[in-house]
């Protein structure tokens, strides 16, 4: 590690000489060269016994009261080198009494010595501690995205909790709809198990009912037949009647006869002969209507009989039907009992699932609750993770900008370096009228039709395509370390990337933003601060989309593009 000379510290020392001990004193570089002295008009010339102790001829020479006397160009006084580490490195003078200015000198040198050793030492730890907050920014940055993952996942787990909260207080809601149902049931369910009891009992009252009938049927078939048959004798009996009347009738006729005959003395016969006549056509009257009447009886008799048969027929079919009606009014009550006792079963399960899911749906709210204060707790982690990679960035800069060497040091001097080239690169091309300043710092993006993730171009878009891919790919190839290496415009546009991220777009978008990202706008938080910085630069950690979910881990420092004293954007270079 190489150890230079403070000047400005020099300088101070000399001031304070001059004020406090009105003493003149010089601090000598290579070739005597002053660099810092109590007479700054002095400063920029050269000593010539500065040189030869510079060059090692001797390490210190003192001037006597009487050799200044003696010459015109010198002063009593003492030059001194200072040594470090085996090498010369500054050469102090101071012009009085010798014995005065000698141990002021060695003092001086001692001082000088022991605060670059002391400098050395600081820069050594600042180093260490550079590199090793580096490996822990990575580390930090791996934490951070798997605090990342996990927030995610955890945002993803309140989702589904949700989802499932949802579903499950919709279970309960509809558990209590059917529950509700259920008792609605099964008190359907008990008066229809109560009406069918007593629907069997009607039943089984009509069966003996009908059973009744059946042999009353029975019974007047048997009587319509005796009946009948007596309505036969009754017919017959007519039918004799019928014949006496006409034998009376005959014998009537034959007394009349008779009596014509004896004349005057059978008078009173004729007249007992016309009453019996008379009585004989009534009886015989009589007997035809009987028989009229028997047969008109027989007829609706027979007739009885034959409906009494159909009757008795349909009488023994409806008993079977009724028995069968009563059959089927058991196995109606016997189902209506069991299903009673299943709709019971279910509403007991309902009721059971409802309790259940209620007491599920607190536990999910507990749950939820508890990964709400989880995500919080994670923000804050990944929070206060940001902040300390914010502090290690700030410390790369700081040890960068003091001259300490750390691992990111080579990458900081390729970025500013590829930067300046890249500004005097656009500074050449504007003083040739190859490109306008108004197009060379064009804002109006263009999106390319078609393109996804959207590509852009505007005016400069082309020029930068012929200018930049050289320089920007052997800064890539400088490394192995360096992912990419692109120019920005202070919006974060990049028209122009490395030939391995300038593919022409495909159809899977994912691919296409892995492999395409030239033409295309990087204004994430990231890639503004790089591209509006203008501090001289920047070093950020973040994890680079990589398109298909995936996200690369990088270190990114950037640089200022300066075109013309003008802030055109920057130069961003990434690397692992």
């Amino acid at each position: 590690m190489s150890i230079e000379f403070d000047t400005r510290f020099g300088q101070e020392l000399c001031e304070v000489f001059s004020a406090e001990l009105g003493l003149v004193c010089s601090f000598m570089g290579e070739e005597g060269r002053i660099v810092a002295s109590s007479v700054k008009e002095r400063i920029g010339t050269n000593h010539a016994i500065a040189a030869r102790i510079m060059r090692g001829e001797m390490d210190e020479y003192g001037v006597t009261k009487e050799e200044a006397a003696k010459s015109q160009g010198m002063r009593e006084g003492v030059n001194m080198g200072v040594d470090f580490e085996g090498n010369r490195l500054i050469n102090f003078g101071i012009a009085g009494p010798l014995e005065t200015v000698r141990p002021l000198a060695r003092i001086v040198r001692f001082c000088v010595t022991s605060l670059l050793r002391i400098r050395q030492e600081e820069t050594t730890i600042v180093a260490a501690f550079a590199r090793e907050t580096g490996g822990i920014g990575k580390q930090m940055i791996e934490i951070a995205e798997d605090i990342d993952e996990v927030a995610t996942k955890v945002a993803d787990q309140r989702a589904l909790l949700a989802e499932l909260q949802q579903g499950i207080r919709a279970l309960s809601e509809a558990n209590e709809r059917i529950v509700a149902a259920m008792d609605e049931t099964l008190s359907g369910a008990t008066a229809a198990r109560a009406e069918a009891e007593t629907s069997q009992q009607r039943v089984r009252g009509s069966l003996g009912d009908i059973d009744d009938v059946v042999r009353m049927v029975t019974d007047g078939r048997g009587l319509l037949l005796e009946l009948q048959e007596a309505m036969g004798s009754v017919v017959g009996v007519a039918q004799g009647i019928g014949h006496i009347a006409r034998q009376t009738n005959l014998l009537a006729l034959n007394a009349t006869i008779e009596a014509a005959r004896a004349g005057e003395h059978g008078k009173g016969f004729a007249v007992v002969a016309g009453e019996v006549k008379e009585l004989s056509r009534r009886a015989g009257s009589a007997s035809a209507e009987i028989r009229k009447t028997l047969e008109e009886l027989t007829g609706t008799a027979g007739k009885l009989v034959e409906q009494g048969d159909h009757s008795a027929t349909k009488a023994s079919g409806l008993t079977a039907e009724t028995a069968a009606i009563a059959d089927t009014m058991d196995h109606i009550r016997a189902s209506l009992a069991d299903m009673a006792g299943r709709v019971g079963n279910v509403a007991g399960d309902a009721s059971a699932i409802h309790d259940r899911s209620s007491e599920l749906s607190s536990e999910i709210d507990q749950a939820a609750a508890g990964l709400t204060e989880f995500k919080t707790r994670l923000d804050d982690a990944r929070q206060r993770l940001q902040d300390l990679l914010s502090a290690g960035e700030r410390l790369v800069v700081l040890t960068a900008e003091a001259g300490i060497e750390t691992p990111e040091t080579p990458f900081v001097a390729l970025a500013r370096e590829k930067a300046r080239e890249i500004g005097a690169l656009f500074e050449q091309e504007l003083a040739r009228g190859a490109i306008a300043a108004e197009d060379l710092f064009d804002e109006a993006y263009r999106p390319v039709a078609g393109t996804n993730p959207t590509q852009y171009t505007t005016r400069f878009t082309d020029f930068a395509d012929r200018l930049l891919p050289s320089l920007q790919d052997g800064a890539r190839r400088a490394n192995d370390r360096i992912m990419f290496c692109a120019a920005v415009d202070r919006n974060g546009y990049l028209p122009t990337h490395n030939a391995e991220f300038s593919k022409p777009q495909g159809d899977d978008p994912a691919w296409n933003a892995a492999h395409c990202r030239n033409r295309r706008k990087f204004d994430d938080p990231v890639g503004l601060k790089a591209a509006r910085n203008t501090d001289p630069f920047v070093v950020q950690s973040y994890r680079r989309d990589m398109g298909n979910g995936r996200q690369a881990l990088m270190l990114d420092v950037s640089a200022p593009i300066m075109v013309g004293g003008r802030h055109w954007g920057a130069l961003r270079l990434g690397y692992v």
